[in-house]
């Protein structure tokens, strides 16, 4: 879609403008006669044929590259307008031979009018469109549209000559008569006009298409002004420059999608040079990549079993590792024997979609490789499969068990080592146990050695500061430090926190250098775990949308986690966090309760928790429970306050909907037990005797079982129709005599949405039993009809039920409570707020007149026909 900019605008206002000025300055010489030339309306319908057929091309490619059904609507126009184009320059007459080709003068005119008057229609389909598109794979509405627009075109031409005489006589010679100016011309002029302003309306003119095919329908306004309404006879001022408009008007469009299709195809070059270059990017990122990585695609049997892998692609590291390149060839071709495991692995990523990871030994190229498996997005029978050599790793893990149990083993009460050096000429002249059993070195090698010796077992990188420290310990003072040594034994890299302290002599001269080192080894590796246990935290904290925030109240600084900003309505970084950042979300009911709150934990010391609304900028509310402390300073003034909170929105909701739910289900068991009473009390009038009643009764709590076993099926995934359960509370409540008194009219098959069957089952329920109990199923005289159907609304299907009764005696005192309770809560509250449903409830003197209108599941229904029957 190609927008207009501000030069675009100006553009075709200053066309505009040229337009109306030409026409201002035209229209009162327009019925001024001039010579008349047959010949020039068909040149003129020739070059409006042939320009108005490239535009429906170019808009067909418009159509199938964007796929918006606007585009076809206006090709259709184009491609219908060139039709009657071509018509009327045949029918035209004394323009080829004497007379007509085809009709005559009148044929002509109806002609002109079918032309101009359906064209603007396209122009309005167009605009009610909007930018809807198709999907590829749908149905080609096409190829259906064009044929259509040549047959109704040739339908229309062959009616005008057909009913030719039949016809009002709108031209005598070359004389219009005033039913053509007046009233005709005046209905096609306004038709144009209605498009023009549902065209503004609708599109805004942001698009630059509207613009310019705006400025076209002013054109075509003006054409019509000056050759259908302001002359009185062809060959006039009027009749030759109002053609000149529609020859403008045609080729405005034509130069509109030349430069629309130019446009276009610039946007489609970058777009081409921008996805090569993407590919080559990362093409090169494939190729440079420290892991090796294969493509592959399961190949399955013929009962969908998984029985090999078809390698598709790889790296050079790949081909590095492997020693050939087998991309194109099966992992049977490659590896004979495999594992079934990999397949079975494979299967596994492909089922489920989770990465798997492993590592196994590969004995024909003598590594130890560490592999993850994954699923391709957006390809069900594809996998990546990254590898890569750990075995210099994991050789090293081994080498760092082994010395660790080296260490174990050796000087088990040795846990730190001691020594004394020379002051001044640095050599050691004595080192404890441990030093071997830490350092790695034998303790008789390094004594009576210089510092080089001892500086040769630190690290390289450390050794300059080793020597500083020295230094300094030589000038009196006492250094802590960490540092590195290389094991003597395996060379392995080991920390060491020492102290080095001056040691006097009587003289207080600094003739000696004491040291005591520990092996700090172990509390760096709990330091970088301590570090990672801090990241797995952060990540549980993400994965588990707990909202976090820490709050300097020395600063006014307030950090804040992503979630923390997302159940406020903010998006992470949008706003900097503070206070009045957080006040500004809290729900205007509950800010000055939490902001009291926050004062009241301050003030106490106790622990703020509070469950509170968020009220985002889109309107909605969304709730959270929020819990916090505050820390406080050695003069008890606080100082930090930190805290997290959960969104319990959706808890809220279901907590909602549960209570409603349980309400409904107190009621339906109140109803249950009256009808299973009232179902005993007229059988036991019935009745001749026990053994009749114990049958009787037996078989209407079999029915009534049956209502709540239809019900019980939705937890088995099935569907329910609404007949099926309509009929079902029928014959849970009514002998099959009882037929003659109700009737059922509606289509069979119409299924109910599984969350919707138990709330219309309990309305349906009510109505029925407050019939029974109340209305037209209770008195002799009265009549229940209900009827049902379904309606397209909004794109939705809807079903509509009409529960009438007739003939009900007006209740008694005691039967007022049939206008109110909890039945008619439940329709006319509980089924509007689950479902958006409308429901009436009306209590007339005949009886109840209740309608539910709800929205249902699209599906077939069991049969397309209305159902009439009784029961």
């Amino acid at each position: 879609m190609v927008l207009a900019d501000r030069g675009d605008r100006r553009r075709a206002a200053c066309v505009a403008v040229v337009l109306l000025l030409a026409f201002a300055a035209t229209a009162p010489f327009a019925g001024r006669a001039l010579p008349a030339v047959p010949t020039f309306v068909p040149a003129y319908d020739a070059a409006v044929m042939v320009l108005a057929s490239i535009a429906a091309l170019m808009l067909h490619a418009q159509y199938r590259d964007l796929h918006q059904r606007s585009f076809l609507w206006l090709a259709c126009g184009y491609l219908y307008g060139a039709l009657f184009a071509l018509l009327h320059g045949l029918s035209f007459p004394d323009a080829f031979v004497s007379g007509s080709l085809f009709g005559d003068s009148q044929t002509t005119v109806w002609l002109w009018i079918f032309w101009h008057g359906a064209s603007p229609l396209f122009v309005i389909a167009y605009a009610l469109a909007g930018t809807g598109r198709w999907r590829n794979g749908g149905w080609p509405l096409h190829r259906v549209a064009y044929p259509a627009v040549v047959l109704s075109v040739v339908l229309i031409a062959l009616a005008l000559v057909r009913l030719d005489d039949r016809l009002p006589q709108l031209l005598v010679s070359v004389q219009y008569r005033p039913l053509m100016t007046r009233m005709i011309g005046t209905a096609v002029w306004t038709v144009h006009l209605i498009a023009i302003a549902l065209l503004i309306w609708r599109t805004r003119l942001r698009r630059l298409l509207d613009l310019w095919l705006c400025v076209t329908l002013l054109a075509a306004v003006i054409e019509l002004a000056l050759s259908g309404m302001m002359i009185s006879a062809r060959y006039q001022l009027g009749f030759y420059i109002g053609r000149v408009y529609g020859l403008v008007g045609t080729l405005v469009m034509l130069g509109l999608l030349l430069r629309h299709a130019l446009l276009l195809q610039g946007r489609l070059v970058r777009a081409a040079s921008a996805l090569h270059d993407s590919e080559r990017r990362y093409r090169d990122l494939f190729d440079s990549m420290g892991e090796a990585f294969y493509i592959g695609e399961v190949v399955k049997d013929e009962e969908g079993r998984i029985v090999d892998l078809q390698f598709l692609q790889e790296n050079p590291m790949a081909r590095r590792y492997i020693g050939r390149d087998i991309a194109g060839r099966r992992l049977s071709e490659v590896v004979p024997d495999f594992d079934q495991e990999w397949l079975d692995i494979v299967e596994q990523v492909i089922r489920t979609g989770k990465e798997r990871s492993l590592e196994r030994p590969s004995a024909r190229v003598q590594r130890y490789f560490r592999y993850r498996v994954f699923r391709l997005k957006g390809r069900q029978k594809q996998v990546g499969i990254l590898f890569q050599d750990i075995k210099p790793r994991r050789d090293a893990e081994l080498a760092l068990r082994d010395s660790e149990e080296r260490f174990r083993q050796f000087g088990q009460a040795a846990s730190s080592v001691l020594w004394i050096r020379n002051a001044d000429t640095l050599e050691l002249e004595y080192v404890s146990a441990a030093f071997e059993t830490i350092c790695g070195r034998r303790c008789d090698a390094v004594v009576g050695s210089g510092f080089d010796a001892w500086l040769a077992m630190v690290h390289p990188d450390d050794r300059e500061a080793v020597r500083r420290a020295v230094r300094r310990v030589q000038q009196g003072e006492r250094v802590e430090q960490e540092y590195r040594i290389l094991h003597g034994e395996t060379g392995d890299e080991l920390w060491l926190l020492g102290t080095e302290f001056p040691m006097r002599d009587d003289d207080c001269r600094i003739n000696r250098i004491g040291g005591i080192a520990q092996d700090a080894t172990l509390l760096k590796k709990a330091q970088f775990r301590l570090s990672e246990s801090e990241e797995r935290l952060r990540s549980a904290i993400e994965v588990g949308r707990l909202a976090t925030w820490d709050w300097n109240l020395t600063t006014g600084e307030v950090a804040w986690s992503d979630e923390h900003y997302r159940i406020e309505g903010y998006l992470p970084g949008e706003v900097v966090p503070s206070y009045e950042a957080w006040v500004a979300r809290v729900h205007p009911d509950d800010r000055e309760t939490s902001e009291a709150a926050v004062r009241q934990a301050m003030l106490t010391g106790g622990e703020y928790a509070r469950e509170v609304r968020f009220l985002h900028p889109d309107g909605s509310v969304h709730w959270a429970n929020a819990r916090g402390r505050f820390f406080y300073d050695a003069a008890g003034r606080p100082v930090r306050m930190v805290g997290s909170m959960i969104d319990t929105t959706l808890r809220r909701e279901y907590e909602d909907a549960q209570r409603v739910l349980v309400a409904e289900l107190q009621h339906r068991t109140r109803n249950l037990i009256a009808v299973v009473r009232s179902i005993s009390d007229r059988t036991l009038r019935e009745s001749a005797d026990m053994a009749q009643f114990a049958t009787v009764f037996s078989e209407r709590l079999g029915s009534l079982a049956r209502v709540q076993g239809l019900l019980s099926r939705l937890k088995e995934g099935q569907r329910v129709t609404f007949d099926e359960l309509l009929r079902m509370e029928l014959a849970a409540h009514l002998d099959a005599q009882d037929g003659s008194r109700f009737t059922l009219s509606g289509p069979d098959g119409v299924t109910l949405r599984s969350s919707s069957v138990q709330p219309l089952a309990l309305a349906i329920h009510e109505l029925i039993t407050n019939a029974v109990k109340y209305g037209a199923l209770r008195d002799p005289a009265g009549y229940l009809r209900i009827a049902w159907s379904v309606q397209d609304e909004d794109g939705r299907p809807w079903l509509h039920v009409d529960w009438r009764e007739t003939g009900v005696v007006p209740p008694a005192a005691c039967d007022v409570e049939r206008g109110s309770g909890a039945g008619r809560e439940l329709i006319e509250r509980a089924l509007p707020y689950q479902f958006g449903a409308r429901t009436t409830y009306e209590l007339t003197d005949a009886g109840v007149h209740c309608t539910i209108a709800m929205p249902i599941s699209r599906r077939e229904m069991a049969s397309p026909h209305g159902h009439d029957a009784r029961l």
